[in-house]
């Protein structure tokens, strides 16, 4: 069979890319092979060893930690501007900053706007 130059270029390429998916393959197979080894010692040096690779912490909200804060008290608050909303900005509710969006428009600094959404941290407004 006769190869042009072009489809031997297309079976070479395809060849080195064979090369090296299986390499990776290989290198991630002998990965797993190590972790595994040194998990399965029973010295005190390969546990140790496994313990800096695995992270076995937990972050409970009863301890402090939080994802989101939660933003939902601000519902239907009106506040004024701190920063201009571009269309994302600070307002001013009670004395309590707050960082705010915008249904989309510009509002300046020193207006009034109202909290019309609160999805997570994510306070949408609205100009009154």
């Amino acid at each position: 069979m006769n190869l042009c130059g072009g489809e031997e270029m297309l079976v070479a390429n395809s060849l080195v890319v064979s090369l090296v998916v299986y390499g990776v393959l290989g290198a991630a197979v002998v990965g797993v092979l190590v972790v595994l080894y040194l998990g399965n010692r029973n010295s005190k040096k390969a546990a140790s060893m496994l313990d800096e690779l695995v992270l076995d912490e937990r972050q409970e909200n009863r301890d402090g930690y939080t994802s989101v804060i939660d933003k939902s008290k601000f519902l239907g608050a009106t506040g004024v501007c701190v920063t201009d909303l571009r269309p994302a900005g600070t307002i001013n509710i009670n004395g309590e900053p707050v960082d705010v969006v915008t249904e989309g428009s510009f509002i300046k600094s020193g207006e009034s706007v109202k909290v019309i959404n609160v999805d997570g941290s994510r306070v949408l407004v609205r100009q009154v």
